[in-house]
């Protein structure tokens, strides 16, 4: 077995080189010379010690690392969001360090003072919105290059990037009411500033149209966005039904409370059924749910890829872009609608 060495120190004695050098070789193995470099991975094949990552990052002038802030591990596209953005961070030469505000306001200011106090280039934020610190926010802000990523905050000039929730959401009840019945909106709790977004789009694509919009508050202000769909269901279904056969909902999660409920009480939902199904985000399950999900789809890699070059560009030219970036989304057309 390799002598197992506990530090750098012990690894510098070992090769007979300073700390310094030791240390220069792993920030950039190409930064010694060709015999150092020799003399280093000889040892490396001899003894068994790996530098601490953080440890070299904490020294570092300019850090490999990029802070990644979402609102919750548990929701399928966050989730997606952050393993694509960690891949493009990978891709990129840098590493992700991925932490969860876990929807709570007292939890993402202790995830930003947690990114403050780690040598970090950059840190991709998605803001709770409203519930957010914004003073913790602009402390960070001015640290380091920041990107508010899917959601933003009113009155904090930072730079963000999200998908067009306006575009999206237009396209779709264009989509519905040319096709059917003008669709009434389930709308999803405030946790973050796409609800509003998205339920603004809703009523102007509606007023467009000249049609009234019918828009139904959620039952409870959670992240249980399955359970919110289930409820508002069980609600309009007990007073006589949705106040439209065509049902738009904020998300897809949502939209599976909905149909699994739904069904349940006998209601066929598809094209020429009794009721038609929308959702919002082309969740990993709504190809899979039966009928399948009607939805708009986030080009979610796009959005990873230039989440992590705008914030490496801010690294790189210490500017900020000069306004908010919004990518389009695209229709998904399932059995459901």
């Amino acid at each position: 077995m390799r002598r197992k060495l506990r530090n750098m120190k012990e690894f510098s004695s070992v090769t007979g080189l300073s700390r310094p050098t030791v240390s220069k070789y792993f920030n950039d193995p190409t930064s010694v010379r060709a015999s150092t470099r020799a003399r280093i991975e000889a040892a490396l094949e001899k003894y068994d010690y790996r530098p601490n990552f953080f440890a070299v990052n904490q020294n570092r002038r300019y850090p490999k690392t990029l802070g990644v802030v979402v609102p919750q591990f548990t929701d399928p596209f966050f989730a997606e969001m952050a393993g694509l953005i960690e891949r493009a961070t990978i891709n990129a030469g840098y590493f992700a360090i991925t932490l969860s505000s876990h929807g709570s306001p007292e939890d993402e200011a202790r995830a930003i003072e947690m990114i403050r106090s780690l040598n970090i280039g950059g840190v991709i934020l998605s803001p709770l919105g409203r519930e957010s610190d914004a003073q913790a926010i602009m402390r960070l802000q001015d640290e380091v290059p920041l990107l508010l990523f899917d959601s933003h905050i009113e009155g904090l000039d930072t730079p963000s990037l999200a998908c067009d929730n306006a575009q999206g959401v237009t396209q779709m009840v264009d989509y519905l009411c040319a096709t059917g019945t003008a669709p009434c909106y389930i709308d999803m709790p405030e946790v973050n500033s796409t609800a509003g977004e998205r339920r603004a789009a809703y009523v102007a694509a509606m007023d467009a149209r000249g049609f009234e919009p019918m828009v139904l508050p959620p039952s409870e202000m959670s992240w249980r966005l399955e359970a919110i769909g289930a409820e508002v269901t069980r609600a309009a279904l007990e007073t006589g039904g949705f106040p439209s056969s065509t049902v738009l909902c904020a998300n897809d999660r949502i939209a599976i409370g909905v149909l699994s409920t739904a069904q349940r009480a006998g209601l066929r939902i598809g094209r020429q059924e009794e009721l038609r199904l929308a959702g919002h985000d082309d969740h990993p399950a709504a190809d899979l749910t039966v009928p399948s999900l009607t939805t708009v789809a986030q080009d979610k890699e796009a959005l990873a890829e230039r989440a992590v070059k705008i914030t490496l560009d801010m690294i790189a030219t210490g500017q900020p872009p000069s306004a908010p970036e919004r990518l389009p989304s695209r229709l998904v057309l399932r059995e459901s609608a």
